[in-house]
């Protein structure tokens, strides 16, 4: 599994190694934008891709060739729409789509065994 983010692009075969990487991405308290995938054959592979701002997170699933786009349905109660700048990159940002770290890590985790959608959290499809 490839970790893609701000700071560099790694590949994990290893569980323990892939979570303890995430885990010291997710707990920096850095603003980041992370990509996990499995090398494929094809160009655009399944994605899970995690912006993160501070404490909190939003996670999108693109599934192969990006036939199918999901967005989280987040766990903070939060109605407002944010604008989050990362990477020089500007996201506008639903506040119902904000997670907290602990269930992007969650997902990070369940889309290592599968490269499926993580069924840990809600999504809705764009």
């Amino acid at each position: 599994m490839f970790i893609n983010d701000l700071n560099c692009c790694h590949e994990y075969s290893d569980y323990e190694e892939y979570e303890q990487q995430i885990r010291q991405i997710l707990y920096a308290g850095q603003d980041n934008e992370i990509h996990l995938y499995h090398e494929e054959s094809t160009d655009d592979p399944c994605t899970l891709s995690i912006l993160v701002k501070g404490r909190q997170a939003v996670v999108n699933y693109f599934s192969e060739d990006n036939e199918e786009i999901f967005a989280s349905i987040g766990d903070l109660g939060r109605e407002d729409d944010f604008r989050w700048q990362i990477g020089g990159n500007d996201y506008s940002v639903a506040g119902y789509q904000i997670l907290s770290i602990e269930k992007a890590l969650q997902c990070a985790s369940a889309f290592f065994h599968t490269q499926e959608k993580p069924s840990c959290i809600e999504w809705e499809e764009l």
